[in-house]
């Protein structure tokens, strides 16, 4: 009787073990598609952060370097701006992580604009403008130390301007990148996309995805065809690679080229209108000189007029006392020419008074000039006080760049 009791033992502990096994192995399969279910967007996530990364070093490059870093040409990455078939991520000079050297970098370096070459130097705070003769007074010996001083001041920052000229930083490189956003048709842009559709880009940064292998577009390819897919690109079996584009246009405003070039164009235009403004009141400080010496010439010639006048005036005199005597003498017989000797007494004696009443005049219009002029030279430190601040705003801009 014991023996048929332990044969059902066992054959009943074998249905459960199945049983067992089966609810195992349906738990473990949910178990795995849930993990993958739960790894999946973890690792996009991570890819996404990878190139998010790497575009902040790719754009942060260019507030240190004035240009866009070149493609490496193997995982080392150390950028090969020689190698034009180079298109990995130069980790290494970005100082990123190696593990982002697999990434792709592409950069525009065609179209007659290398976005990865040193700009050439096309910013200046005085526009390139010959600025040398505003700070020359324009009187010989004026009474004016303040426009002396603030004249001074504009030579010093004029010559700073001129230095400036061939200095380089990044609002030089943004002038590249507007001239290329204003010419991406041209022949040899890079381009992201297929031959059926595609557009200019600045630079690109791909992701091979999942699989560690670049797919469609994106593997290197020969010459003639693209080497990027647009991002965006639905995925599938066949691809799996996330790509990142910034074109021209996004470009300059992510790295901030439009307010700053705009800030610094506009500091250059105030200090030239300044610098006008700055000729005009020399000409006009060079005409209250000019009337100081009219002034001068006209008092000179008052005295002598003046004097001239009173020597005609005595000369009258005396042919009137001799008229008188010989009248007297002739027993009237001159009387005829004393009276015309009269006549050119009384003349002579207005003309004595014009002359000393066109004196009194010229010497009034003599002090009013050099009033005006003094006053003038009271003004003239404002023009170039304001042409001092203009151009040092000019030159701040132009010396801070991008940075912040």
């Amino acid at each position: 009787m014991s023996a048929p009791q332990t044969h059902r033992h066992r054959g009943f502990s074998l249905v459960e073990l199945s049983v067992s096994l089966v609810v195992v192995g349906i738990i473990g399969l949910l178990l795995w598609r849930w993990i993958a279910a739960t790894q999946e967007p973890a690792t996009l996530q991570a890819m996404q952060s990878e190139l998010a990364e790497a575009q902040a070093a790719v754009e942060g490059f260019v507030l240190t370097r004035h240009r866009l870093p070149c493609p490496a040409s193997n995982t080392a990455g150390s950028e090969a701006c020689g190698d034009a078939a180079a298109v990995l991520l130069p980790w290494r000079t970005l100082g990123l992580n190696s593990d982002q050297g697999a990434l792709h970098y592409g950069v525009n370096r065609g179209g007659g604009v290398d976005l990865a070459a040193l700009p050439p130097p096309s910013i200046a705070p005085d526009l390139n403008l010959n600025f040398a003769d505003v700070p020359i007074l324009a009187v010989p010996a004026t009474d004016a130390p303040a426009a002396e001083a603030a004249a001074a001041r504009v030579t010093a920052l004029i010559a700073a301007a001129i230095v400036r000229r061939s200095a380089v930083n990044g609002l030089d490189w943004c002038r590249v990148v507007r001239s290329f956003a204003s010419n991406t048709a041209a022949a040899g842009v890079l381009r992201a996309g297929n031959l059926g559709a595609s557009m200019p880009v600045a630079y690109i940064l791909v992701h091979p995805g999942r699989n560690g292998q670049f797919d469609g577009n994106n593997v290197v390819p020969a010459v003639g065809t693209f080497r990027h897919d647009l991002p965006g690109r639905a995925q599938d079996a066949l691809y799996d690679d996330l790509s990142l584009a910034v074109g021209p246009s996004d470009l300059a405003t992510r790295i901030g080229c439009v307010a700053r070039l705009s800030g610094a164009q506009s500091a250059a235009q105030e200090a030239f209108a300044q610098y006008n403004t700055t000729r005009l009141m020399q000409q006009y400080w060079s005409l209250r000189a000019y009337d100081i010496k009219s002034a001068i010439s006209d008092v000179v010639y008052a005295t002598a007029a003046q004097a001239l006048a009173i020597l005609g005036g005595g000369l009258a005199l005396s042919n009137f006392v001799v008229g008188i005597a010989s009248t007297i003498n002739t027993e009237g017989g001159g009387a005829p020419a004393l009276v015309i000797q009269a006549i050119n007494l009384a003349i002579t004696g207005v003309e004595v008074g014009l002359a000393a009443n066109d004196l009194v005049e010229a010497v009034k219009a003599l002090e009013a000039t050099k009033a005006k002029l003094q006053a003038t030279n009271i003004y003239a430190a404002q023009p170039y006080e304001a042409l001092a601040q203009a151009l040092t705003r000019a030159i701040a801009l132009d010396e801070k760049g991008l940075n912040p």
